[in-house]
C-alpha cells in the first residue's frame, strides 16, 4: 500500500520496522478489529527523546471503517513534517489503495 516494506510482530510487546528501519517500536496494546498503540520513533528522534505514542482507532461505518491516528509526544521541531508524512506516505497511498478494491 505504502510502496515500501513493513515488518511487525503482530502482539503486544512484538516490536515493527517499516520504511528501511528508519520508523521503528514496539506494539504496546491491541484491541482486535477496534485498536492499536505503539511507542513509536525515527531515526530522526534526538536519542534523549522518549518514544512517542501512536494510537490507531477503528471504527465502524456505514461507509466502511473509519480510521483515526492519534500521534502524541514528538519532539517539538518534528510535528509538522511528521504530521505531512502520514498525509503524503500513508493516508494517500491508503485512499488510493482502497478506493481500487
Amino acid at each position: 500500500m505504502t510502496g515500501n516494506a513493513a515488518n511487525v510482530d503482530g502482539k503486544v510487546g512484538g516490536k515493527f520496522r517499516a520504511w528501511d528501519g528508519y520508523i521503528y517500536g514496539s506494539t504496546l496494546e491491541l484491541e482486535q478489529g477496534q485498536r492499536i498503540v505503539q511507542a513509536w520513533r525515527t531515526s530522526e528522534f534526538p536519542d534523549e527523546a522518549p518514544d512517542s505514542r501512536l494510537e490507531i482507532l477503528f471504527e465502524e461505518i456505514t461507509e466502511g471503517t473509519k480510521v483515526t491516528l492519534i500521534h502524541r509526544d514528538m519532539p517539538e521541531d518534528q510535528i509538522d513534517s511528521y504530521r505531512q508524512g502520514w498525509d503524503d506516505f500513508y493516508f494517500k497511498p491508503m485512499e488510493e489503495y482502497f478506493s481500487k478494491q
